[in-house]
């Protein structure tokens, strides 16, 4: 491992804004930080592969009374985020090391307001589909995570992850409820994911692809 990731690994593991899953324990939704008192009342945002946090950042400076939670697995990219949320006293975002396709261990059933999928791996591979963060055994998680009536929002440069979205959440049963060729400003979703931009997405941005935007509910 680089001497920079070692370092990140190392400092990720002692900051308060961090929860790691450990592999072969299970503690129940309610032990985690995320369901402390303090944030009892708090609307809940979860952003999957959130990477260095940039919009789990923006998420919680443009909410002040709704709590993110940002996921990954990555914790030195992880460490980036949490160092910049305590620097920036932002107390209403944790973040949690974990693979995504355990979620429904670590938060309650139907507690969840909103999930962001932001520019996720479109795993291009026909025999990779089933990694897809809109795959049918991710969308079934989401259920039974949101509120009835919570949304999944998806931004994405890969023509092919929006795609595939729109036709399984049709195949599933869920509804789209907004999409937009043009995810930057307004009219695509409430949460500052819009108005933040990655370095990912201005990379993006720099060779002329296509932000896209859609929102869906399954319930």
């Amino acid at each position: 491992m680089p001497k920079n990731k070692l370092l990140k690994y190392e400092r990720v593991k002692r900051l308060p804004n961090v929860t790691f899953s450990v592999f072969g324990e299970s503690p129940p939704p309610l032990s985690y930080p995320w369901y402390a008192e303090r944030y009892q009342d708090m609307e809940k945002v979860l952003e999957l592969g959130c990477g260095k946090g940039e919009y789990s950042l923006a998420f919680a400076a443009a909410n002040p009374c709704k709590l993110c939670v940002g996921i990954d697995c990555k914790s030195h990219r992880m460490c980036v985020g949490a160092e910049r949320a305590m620097a920036q006293g932002l107390e209403n975002v944790h973040f949690l090391r974990a693979r995504i396709e355990r979620i429904g261990e670590f938060f309650l059933k139907h507690s969840i307001h909103e999930i962001w999928l932001t520019f996720p791996d479109p795993h291009p591979k026909h025999r990779a589909t089933k990694s897809r963060l809109s795959a049918p055994s991710f969308l079934d998680a989401y259920a039974n995570l949101l509120l009835p009536g919570g949304t999944v929002y998806l931004k994405t440069d890969s023509d092919l992850l929006y795609d595939y979205t729109r036709e399984s959440v049709e195949r599933w049963g869920g509804r789209e409820v907004q999409k937009s060729d043009a995810a930057h400003g307004t009219g695509c979703g409430e949460s500052g994911a819009c108005e933040a931009v990655s370095a990912y997405e201005h990379a993006a941005r720099s060779r002329g692809a296509a932000i896209q935007f859609m929102a869906f509910k399954l319930n």
